[in-house]
């Protein structure tokens, strides 16, 4: 009979590591989010011009609702101390210029976004869908769906803009950019890292300053124009405008079916 210590070393070698890495992974996710609490708000925008939103650490969600004159506010706060947790809230104000505000400790505390002393509140509000925004994030991914014109200001973390009624302005430092129809201008003010990717523009395309990371744009009705571009490849098709490059360092260049001129920085 063949017995347990008939099996190679290593075969018992590669299941203890195995169980270790099992038994990691299990403690590792029972800590996370050692406390937590659930947020749910609404907020009055009946008589809203605009509503900002400052959001934190953490996930952020943003969907545009028919028929609506609130917003509906769902957070999930996480920290691995429980003052920390204590002192995480969602505050709101009403009127013309609306804000829904996440308010963490101060970074101060020694928290940070990862690691074993952490604090993040996901976000996720159901708005007005016609109604205009202004969102500034820290870190964390952002995805927007069905909502009005937008100015968003971002640190880090990816972010999805779909179906836009209006339009759109990013300011972003790293990570990638990913927008699918823009009922009106789509303007990339400044991106340090990461690449931009958009189909679907009604109206232009302007990329002030990219620093890093490729340009693919697609399907847009009027001129696409990049003004400054260090590193990474610039593509553009099916334009019904004119195509502009005017300063870029480094990649290559393609465009096709632009129906306007084409003008490309000389290569040295």
């Amino acid at each position: 009979m063949r017995t347990c210590m008939t099996y190679p070393i290593r075969f018992w070698a590669v299941v203890l590591v195995c169980l270790l890495a099992y038994q990691f992974s299990t403690e590792a996710s029972a800590d996370w989010c050692r406390y937590q609490k659930d947020i749910d708000l609404t907020l009055d925008l009946s008589t809203s011009d605009v509503l900002e939103i400052t959001a934190a650490a953490g996930e952020l969600e943003v969907i545009g609702v028919s028929g609506s004159d609130e917003a509906v506010i769902k957070g999930k706060a996480c920290a691995s101390k429980e003052a920390w947790l204590e002192e995480s809230k969602v505050v709101t104000k009403s009127g013309s210029h609306a804000e829904i505000t996440v308010d963490l400790p101060s970074a101060d505390s020694g928290w940070s976004f990862t690691g074993n002393n952490y604090i993040s509140l996901d976000l996720k509000v159901e708005v007005p869908q016609d109604l205009a925004l202004k969102i500034k994030d820290s870190s964390g991914a952002i995805f927007l769906k069905n909502i009005g014109a937008v100015q968003l200001q971002d640190s880090s973390g990816e972010i999805e803009i779909e179906n836009a009624r209006g339009s759109v302005s990013i300011r972003d430092s790293s990570g990638d950019i990913d927008v699918e129809k823009v009922a009106g201008d789509l303007t990339i003010e400044s991106d340090s890292s990461g690449g931009i990717y958009a189909t679907e523009v009604e109206g232009s395309f302007l990329v002030v300053q990219d620093s890093s990371g490729d340009i693919r744009v697609s399907h847009v009705g009027n001129d696409v124009v990049v003004e400054r571009d260090s590193s990474g490849d610039i593509s553009a098709s099916d334009v019904g405008g004119d195509f502009r490059v005017l300063k870029d360092g480094s990649g290559g260049i393609r465009a096709s079916n632009i129906e306007g001129e084409v003008d490309l920085p000389s290569k040295h």
